[in-house]
């Protein structure tokens, strides 16, 4: 199995509103899950949103909750290539299992459901759910179904003739595979799990019918991107938890007046959904061509559809990405990888002439700034720039 994974990370800030500054919520992970044919290798990149707890949570127990539903499995597989199905129902089954343990974890603080929650005044929550003075168990338990994160990984056997992909949320998985002429190909092995895509928007109005603010300007319930995701339950659960529970712990949401606007609109949940998009490729089908896997947050695509210069559709964009990768493999400099995907999403094809006044012993002066600068001081209209984590699996 091949073990060059070259990564790279773009700590970013929000500076959206002014003294406040949002810490980066990306994750990303490597390991080597211990299973009865061998060690497998897995690699991801989750993506947290609304604070810390559930991304931190999942990058720290996610890989050995997947090792033990595996291990299960396997002993029951003979050929990997002839029983692929049973392996990707496998790792979609224990991704919505280790979801609903999060939520369990939480419903179990509150034994009786929502009759018994209701008999309960906001002081006795709480002193329930803000349980510092005794460790804080209980809160962080809260926290983890408050908070979000998204969730992509790939996954190879210890042949290297079998990879899963699996993705929950936006994050990105491209394959970019070299042909016997030379000429190299990009698939993309993840979905785009958001209120954009017209399939997931149909799929929540599907499954709500008659609520016509389910999806509202691309969000879920007007206040989610993600249509998928870890977390996130005030959206996959009845409204009174977040009206008693979630707005009574501390710290709370960020905008709490948000909350309330979105949660009136929670009639029958769930409104998002964790079953992931779980995908096999046969890595002996491609004949031993040459080839690599990117897997990268959703914050690396958003600078190419925000720049209205190298906008377009995904599959333009990342075959841009796979030929920059597999140039520096032909370099011999493949380990650069990522940050040659960084440094061309952040400056593209060169200055662009971006202007700004500034003075100059009293004189106002015009000073061009290329694009990489443009970004990095945050002179665009909303101020703002997403997180990105990406990785470079040669396979």
């Amino acid at each position: 199995m091949a073990e060059n994974t070259y990564h790279t990370a773009f700590r970013t800030t929000c500076i959206s509103v002014p003294n406040v500054i949002k810490a980066n919520e990306d994750r990303y992970l490597l390991r080597h899950l211990q299973l009865p044919n061998g060690i497998w290798r897995m690699i991801g990149v989750f993506d947290g949103h609304a604070g810390e707890e559930c991304v931190n949570y999942a990058i720290e127990t996610f890989p050995a909750f997947l090792q033990t539903a595996l291990s299960a499995a396997l002993e029951h597989i003979d050929d990997l290539s002839s029983s692929s199905s049973a392996v990707t129902d496998t790792i979609r089954k224990a991704i919505i299992d280790y979801d609903n343990q999060i939520l369990s974890d939480f419903l179990d603080l509150f034994p009786g459901g929502v009759e018994a929650l209701q008999l309960l005044s906001d002081d006795e929550i709480k002193s329930i759910v803000n349980d510092f003075d005794s460790g804080g168990k209980n809160n962080i338990k809260v926290l983890r179904c408050m908070r979000g994160s998204t969730l992509l990984f790939s996954l190879r056997d210890p042949s290297g003739g079998n990879l899963w992909v699996a993705s929950l949320g936006d994050c990105q998985a491209i394959l970019g595979r070299k042909d016997s002429t030379g000429l190299w190909h990009s698939s993309v092995l993840s979905s785009d799990h958001n209120g954009h895509d017209i399939d997931e928007s149909d799929r929540v109005q599907r499954e709500h019918p008659g609520e016509q603010d389910c999806i509202m300007n691309d969000r879920v319930l007007g206040a989610i991107a993600v249509t998928r995701a870890l977390g996130d339950h005030e959206f996959k659960i009845p409204a009174v938890y977040t009206r008693r529970v979630f707005l009574n712990t501390q710290p709370g949401f960020r905008v709490s007046s948000n909350v309330l606007e979105f949660i009136a609109r929670n009639k029958t949940p769930p409104y998002l959904s964790n079953e992931a998009d779980v995908r096999h490729v046969d890595m002996k089908s491609l004949d031993n061509t040459e080839s690599f896997l990117i897997l990268c947050s959703d914050g690396l695509v958003d600078l190419y559809m925000y720049d209205e210069q190298r906008t377009g559709p995904l599959d333009k964009i990342v075959a841009r990405w796979v030929k920059i990768v597999g140039d520096s493999i032909a370099r011999g400099d493949a380990d650069v990888a990522p940050l040659l995907l960084l440094r061309d999403a952040l400056d593209g094809d060169g200055p662009a002439r971006v202007v700004r006044k500034v003075i100059v012993d009293g004189d106002a002066i015009e000073e061009d700034k290329g694009r990489i600068l443009r970004n990095i001081a945050m002179e665009m209209p909303d101020k703002w720039m997403d997180d990105i984590t990406l990785a470079v699996q040669r396979l």
